[in-house]
Formats: structure tokens, C-alpha cells, sequence
């Protein structure tokens, strides 16, 4: 089983920085320090100073344990950071317990340490978040001490008051889903870009090899020539020596299979990557030979002339992709169609298995769709990953089902964006 890259690893598991979360708290004690002095030293508001002043010591000691405890450069992921949003959840919803509750303007702040959350966490951590979130309103609405003020404080009608709690539920729920999914979908199209990345950084260096190869084998050709002559002369002279006769023949074999070798590197990188620029159905028949052996066959159908293209590692990885998809879930056969118009280059990838999941239909070129319904423990990545290649070289992906049973992937180029107009490698224009 492929071990998964440290990168992957790091959008499972999303993370912050405790200095970045101490920094974060120095902030709002220092807002709830000034708060404090000012609606009760400048307004002269009655506060209970000695509770209010706990709970912002409280946080304090908290801070200056994470400063002491833990190395500037570490981070903090899961249940851990979980437990610290709902400490500053408790700690805000004290002060605002004795400070008079929803009536306070500061309640707002509740919705903090939940947006945190739903950007840092996932789901199975932030639900509890939430929960919480929304005991501490409840319970500030049903006992918060009075709003301190000069003379009687205002008394508010419960309507009102039980509209406040309503929205300020209805937005930290709203909040928490939607920062979510927002973030969720960030760290799977960036974990998605990451594997695409990987994927054409590995095409791209099998080509390389491959020239290598080639560039080697010439390099050493002529240096392994010259060997063989020199090993052939020193046979003729000393071929019957006691001493020096069976050294000489072992070299001239040696020097002979290192020749053979080097010519088959050549051969096979030759074969690899025979040319920069090709016709399309040269390009798709390197496709389908790419991917074999396959269970069911993949045909090629492409009708003269055909127009050049570049041959690209992402265009071959991603056809490579969609092909090697279309195997997978095709029952008898697989084939790959050129279509080219006046205006438009397109390729179409056919299969006559069971389709695309319908409810998966729309949402094909996305990451991480999760296990489909097609029976199969697919993700999506692939298709993400070709649909991203293939918008690399200016193509664009549409995705459909194939009216007498199948599914169909057809692959769309501008043709004055696709076509290459220079001939292929050796051959001549007249």
C-alpha cells in the first residue's frame, strides 16, 4: 500500500501554530482588559470585578502555559486545539454570564472561537464545538446576571430577547457549515492540485529518463567501439597466452554485451519518446498501447488526415487517466474517436459498462468525490486530475452517459489552440 506524502498527511490533518493561537488570545485579552476599564472606571458602570478579573487571569495563565510548554515552531491539531476554541467559547460566555448576557453588544463575540473551528477542524471535531456554543448561549439567555448600567437596566421584551437567541444560533450555526465546507473544499482541491502536480512531475521525468537513455547510449557508443578494437587486436596477439589469453577473450565479450545493452537503451528510448510533435491518432494509439495489458480491448478510430499535436506529458497522462478509467468499468470494449472540425479538435473515450452514477454526474472534475455507487471505491482524484491537465493544454472535459448503455468522456481543443502547424520529425515538406 502507498504510504500517503507528507502533504496529504498535512490536509488531513489542518493545523495552527500555538504561537499563531497564543498571539490570537493575547489579542482578545488585551480587548476584554480594556473593555473592562473602560465600562467600569470611565462609565462607571458597577461590575463584579473580582469574577470578571478571574476569568480574564483565566486566560491569561493559560497563555503564558502555552508560551512555556510548547516550542515556537510547534502546532496544534484536533481534539488538543478543539479543547483550547472551548475554553475561549466557556471563558467569553462567563463574562458575558456576568456582564448581562445577549443584552451585552459583546455577545457577538461568541461566533469567534466557532468560525476558528470551522476552518481548522473537521467535522467529527467541530460538531462538539457547536453543540457548546450553542448550551453557552442558552444558558446566558436564561440566567446572565443584569446588563450593568447607570440606574435600572433597560428590560427588553422576551420576544425580543428570544429573537436574539434565535439569530445569534442561527449564525454561528450558519457560520460554522458554510466556513466548513468552504475550507473542506480548499483542502481537497489543493490536496487534488498536489497529486496533480506529483503525477506530471513523474511523467515528465520518465520522458527525461528516456532521453537520457538515448543521449547515453550515443555518448558511449563510440568509447565502447574503440574497446572492442583494441580487445580484438590484443586477441589476435594474445589470444593463446597462458597468463593473458582468457582476460583478453572475457574483455572483448564484455565490451560486446555492454555495446548490446546500450543499443537497447536506445532502442527503448526511442520507443518511448519518439517524437515532440505527432499526428492525433499516433498520439492515441500510444495511448492505448500505454495501458495494455487491459482486460477488454481499446480501439482507436481516426479518419485521415488528422492534424499534429504536441506531445505533452500532461495530455498523455491525462488521456492515460481517462482511458485506463474507461477500462476499468467498460464490459466488452474501449474506444477512443478523433473528431476534427473546420473549427475544433475533439477526442471522445468510450466504454459500454454501466455509466456514471447519475447523482455523480454533475459534480465529475471535482476532488474528492468520496466512494461512488458504481461499485467502486473511486474518489474522483483521477478525473480531477485529468480535467486539470487536460485545461493546462486548453481543452475543456464534458462528462455523459451513452444512450445505449456506457459513459462518455469527450475531450474538446479550439483547433487554432490544439494544432500544431510544423511536420513531424523526419519528415520533409515539399
Amino acid at each position: 500500500m502507498e504510504r500517503p506524502s507528507i502533504a496529504a498527511a498535512a490536509f488531513d490533518r489542518p493545523s495552527v501554530r500555538v504561537r499563531t493561537l497564543a498571539n490570537i488570545r493575547w489579542i482578545a485579552i488585551f480587548g476584554q482588559f480594556i473593555t473592562l476599564l473602560v465600562v467600569g472606571l470611565w462609565f462607571e458602570f458597577p461590575l463584579p470585578w473580582g469574577s470578571l478579573l478571574a476569568a480574564v487571569g483565566a486566560s491569561m495563565i493559560l497563555n503564558i502555559g502555552l508560551s512555556t510548554l510548547y516550542e515556537r515552531t510547534d502546532r496544534m491539531t484536533g481534539r488538543e486545539l478543539s479543547l483550547h476554541l472551548a475554553f475561549d467559547l466557556i471563558q467569553a460566555g462567563v463574562l458575558l454570564f456576568l456582564t448581562g448576557g445577549l443584552a451585552n453588544p459583546f455577545a457577538l463575540l461568541l461566533i469567534v472561537p466557532v468560525t476558528i473551528a470551522a476552518t481548522l477542524l473537521r467535522a467529527r471535531d467541530m460538531g462538539p464545538l457547536v453543540a457548546l456554543a450553542c448550551g453557552v448561549l442558552m444558558v446566558v439567555w436564561l440566567w446572565a446576571q443584569p446588563l450593568p448600567w447607570a440606574g435600572p437596566p433597560p428590560e427588553f421584551p422576551l420576544v425580543y430577547r428570544f429573537g436574539m437567541l434565535i439569530a445569534y444560533a442561527l449564525a454561528i450555526g450558519f457560520l460554522a457549515v458554510y466556513l466548513w465546507m468552504v475550507s473542506a473544499e480548499a483542502r481537497d482541491r489543493a490536496r487534488a492540485l498536489v497529486a496533480t502536480e506529483a503525477a506530471l512531475t513523474r511523467e515528465a521525468r520518465m520522458n527525461a529518463l528516456g532521453s537520457l537513455a538515448a543521449a547515453a547510449a550515443h555518448e558511449l557508443g563510440g568509447p565502447l567501439g574503440s574497446i572492442s578494437l583494441i580487445a580484438h587486436s590484443l586477441e589476435e596477439q594474445l589470444g593463446d597466452d597462458p597468463d593473458f589469453g582468457d582476460d583478453i577473450r572475457l574483455l572483448g565479450e564484455e565490451a560486446k554485451r555492454s555495446r548490446r545493452i546500450m543499443k537497447e537503451l536506445s532502442t527503448r528510448a526511442e520507443a518511448e519518446d519518439p517524437f515532440a510533435v505527432l499526428t492525433l491518432d499516433l498520439l492515441l494509439h500510444e495511448v492505448a498501447q500505454s495501458v495494455k495489458p487491459t482486460r477488454v480491448p481499446v480501439k482507436v478510430m481516426a479518419d485521415p488526415p488528422q492534424p499534429l499535436v504536441q506531445r505533452s506529458p500532461e495530455l498523455l497522462h491525462a488521456l492515460n487517466n481517462l482511458v485506463s478509467n474507461a477500462v476499468r468499468h467498460a464490459g466488452t470494449e474501449v474506444r477512443m474517436e478523433s473528431i476534427v472540425t473546420p473549427s475544433e479538435i475533439r477526442i471522445a473515450v468510450l466504454d459500454d459498462g454501466f455509466g456514471f452514477p447519475p447523482d455523480l454526474l454533475p459534480r465529475l472534475g471535482e476532488p474528492m468525490l468520496g466512494p461512488s455507487r458504481s461499485k467502486s471505491d473511486s474518489t474522483g482524484l483521477g478525473v480531477f486530475i485529468a480535467t486539470t491537465l487536460i485545461e493546462r493544454t486548453g481543452g475543456r472535459l464534458a462528462f455523459s452517459n451513452r444512450p445505449e448503455g456506457g459513459a462518455r468522456v469527450d475531450v474538446r481543443w479550439p483547433r487554432e489552440v490544439f494544432e500544431v502547424n510544423e511536420p513531424v520529425q523526419g519528415q520533409e515538406e515539399y
